[in-house]
């Protein structure tokens, strides 16, 4: 079951993303709508379509899995405080952003390149 880690780890993610959206309708702050859409959709819910796959096709190697899981969490832990920072305007926002988003674009990539190689007909990246 390769794909645990990330059923896992979105719950996690999803449990701050709701906990942010509790606060911001309990304070009516709304500023941070942004850093709340993408911790529930970069961290919940495509981190858990994730391992859902990765848990249905398990010919792909837990080495493959474990490289975008890497790339998923170092890049949404930029990701989310850069989108924070953005929304106050912080100085130091916008690289972190950048960074962030950069990494979040390639563990997409990834994720698609696996989708492909995972629904072929013979995986390349088998074993463990």
């Amino acid at each position: 079951m390769n794909g645990n880690i990330f059923l896992r780890t979105s719950v996690v993610f999803l449990c701050i993303g709701i906990t942010l959206g509790m606060y911001m309708g309990g304070t009516h702050d709304f500023t941070q709508m942004p850093t709340h859409a993408h911790l529930n959709l970069v961290g919940g819910v495509l981190m858990f379509l994730a391992g859902l796959f990765y848990n249905s096709h398990p010919q792909l190697s837990r080495k493959t899995t474990l490289i975008h899981y890497a790339i998923a969490v170092i890049g949404l832990v930029i990701f989310i405080p850069g989108i924070w920072g953005a929304q106050i305007r912080a100085a130091w926002a916008e690289p972190v952003v950048g960074i962030g988003s950069l990494l979040t674009a390639i563990q997409i990539i990834f994720f698609a390149v696996m989708v492909f190689i995972g629904t072929g007909k013979k995986s390349t990246l088998t074993g463990s």
